[in-house]
């Protein structure tokens, strides 16, 4: 039983490369630009239409189903003009109700098609018998067919003036949920650090791009309202190697990865290497503070310094152990400029102990304050250095200690604690929106 709810290690370089399904060129104008910040896609592609003379009503089959108010059509030619979108109403109750016992199809806002014999309505929810049963929320219903006949919201269309017959081009622009990328490190500890970075690539919609130019987007992008999560099963294809040259393009506050010309099927995951590093290590240890009162552990930790952007994701921590990788843990890293320093924490020590405590907070119109109190505690019996790296946005303003880096996302500094000894740093910071 299917059920909908809710609203809206190393191989051969020639393996990684098959994800791109060759040189093929893309469609021009057809691009996929993906965000690790969001699961959303923003698809902007090339369309003809064959139109006539004065107002037509043409049906857009790339937005049924979806926000039409995230979609833009630009006509390519002067002597024709959009005059605006319209979609259809979903269905009202009715409709579902007369048509108990017919065969229909039923096409939800992610693009996923089900085909059954129609049972009703029950709890709110459309029941639909196919190869199982299907209870789905009407909210993701993008319409509804029976017997050949559409009963709900199956066309979207846009009404062009035309100042003469004929086919004419226009550039699309759309966005579609549930889509999006994320990165995945793996890190081999031996005489050297060494890195794999991969982009994994999710699309668990029934959306195809077939040889697409892909792009994705680094950064926190805002958006005023999240896009609406898509629930659907993916299968993953996946696979591993050195990693490709893909080098990353600054664009305002976010970084741009190109991957060029790649095949995206319905329900799919792919992980293409894109970085690898092999730098010298230093181990350290590592308390990492929120802007929050609460105590935490403090991890052994290794930093290095970094040869490219490292977008923010996970990392997999592998020891060298008699010939064979052993997992020794998994942490998160942030995002990670080029030639900064990489701080990931490996395993907690039991003898040491970090505390956080807020001291001041205040909140004003577009502003906020905090003033901070990170205490670190050895209960063992050797000195050790500790790196506190301290979460934040805003600016630092005055500290007890010499921070030793400060970047958009945190603060850090470095205190040596002895045998049975306590060390407190004090600092404050502000923010303004």
């Amino acid at each position: 039983m299917k059920k909908i709810i809710g609203g809206f290690g190393i191989v051969l370089l020639v393996l990684a490369m098959l994800l791109f399904q060759g040189e093929q060129a893309a469609p021009k104008g057809e691009m996929v630009v993906l965000y690790d910040s969001a699961k959303i896609g923003v698809i902007e592609k090339n369309i003809t239409l064959d139109l006539k003379k004065g107002i037509n009503e043409v049906p857009i089959e790339e937005l049924a189903g979806l926000n039409i108010e995230e979609a833009t059509l630009t006509p390519m030619n002067s002597s024709v003009y959009v005059l605006g979108i319209v979609s259809k109403l979903t269905p009202e109750k009715g409709v579902y109700e007369s048509n108990i016992g017919k065969d229909v199809t039923v096409k939800l806002r992610d693009g996923e098609e089900i085909s059954g014999k129609l049972l009703g309505l029950k709890n709110g929810n459309v029941l639909v018998e196919g190869d199982r049963l299907y209870v789905i929320n009407p909210n993701e219903i993008a319409y509804l067919k029976v017997s050949g006949i559409e009963k709900g919201t199956a066309q979207v269309y846009a009404i062009i003036q035309a100042e003469s017959d004929g086919k004419y081009s226009f550039d699309l622009i759309y966005r579609i949920a549930g889509i999006g990328w994320s990165s995945r490190y793996k890190l081999y500890l031996g005489d050297k650090a060494k890195l794999f970075g991969y982009v994994v690539i999710d699309n668990p919609t029934k959306e195809k791009f077939e040889n697409a130019d892909v792009a994705l987007v680094s950064g926190e992008v805002s958006f005023y309202m999240q896009p609406r999560t898509v629930y659907a099963l993916a299968k993953e294809q996946a696979s591993v190697g050195t990693a490709p040259s893909i080098q990353p393009e600054k664009l305002e506050a976010f970084y741009i990865y190109r991957l060029g010309t790649v095949s995206l099927n319905p329900f799919e995951k792919k992980m293409i290497p894109y970085v690898y590093q092999e730098a010298p290590f230093e181990r350290e240890y590592l308390y990492e503070s929120y802007p929050y009162t609460g105590s935490g552990s403090v991890y052994e930790s290794i930093s290095f310094k970094t040869e490219k952007v490292l977008p923010a994701g996970i990392v997999e921590i592998y020891k060298e152990m008699n010939g064979s990788n052993i997992l020794i843990g998994e942490r998160m890293i942030q995002h990670t400029p080029k030639g900064d320093i990489l701080r990931i924490g490996i395993g907690k020590d039991i003898d040491l102990k970090g505390t956080t405590k807020v001291l001041e907070e205040k909140r004003g119109d577009r502003y906020s304050y905090y003033k901070i109190m990170v205490t670190v505690e050895n209960f063992g019996k050797d000195a050790k250095t500790v790196i506190v790296r301290h979460y934040k946005r805003g600016v630092l303003k005055t500290s007890s200690v010499k921070p030793l880096d400060e970047t958009a996302n945190y603060v850090e500094f470095k205190v040596t604690v002895g045998p049975g000894e306590k060390k407190e740093i004090v600092f404050d910071y502000e923010i303004s929106y």
